[in-house]
């Protein structure tokens, strides 16, 4: 009987320990989430090779676009990472957002929760 009580009872600190970690581990996607959230948006390139008016799609979904007159040039997935202090935004292999071939001088964020 007793080592019943203590195996129960070890099951239950186990629990109560992993409920801060699991609460920690959700809050930190939660946060990671909505600051990717905030560069979803249209960017309006100006260094993509051979077209001044190349526009580039970030959408919630992690997928990429660029666009030049309805015509899709390249799409893959983006992802955003970030650390103490600086914050990246891989477009694909390809590049980084602001920099290379996905410089832009304006962005509209048309990102609706």
């Amino acid at each position: 009987m007793r080592e019943k009580k203590s195996t129960v009872r070890e099951f239950v600190y186990l629990t109560i320990a992993l409920i801060p970690i699991t609460l920690f581990s959700y809050i930190q996607y939660i946060n990671q989430r909505n600051a990717e959230l905030e560069y979803v948006g249209v960017y309006y390139l100006t260094e993509y090779p051979n077209c001044d008016t190349c526009v580039l799609n970030l959408n919630s979904d992690n997928a990429y676009t660029v666009i030049f007159d309805d015509r899709t040039l390249e799409q893959g997935k983006w992802k955003y990472s970030s650390g103490g202090d600086y914050w990246i935004v891989d477009i694909g292999k390809n590049g980084q957002l602001g920099s290379g071939k996905y410089k832009y001088n304006d962005r509209k964020n048309n990102f609706k929760e």
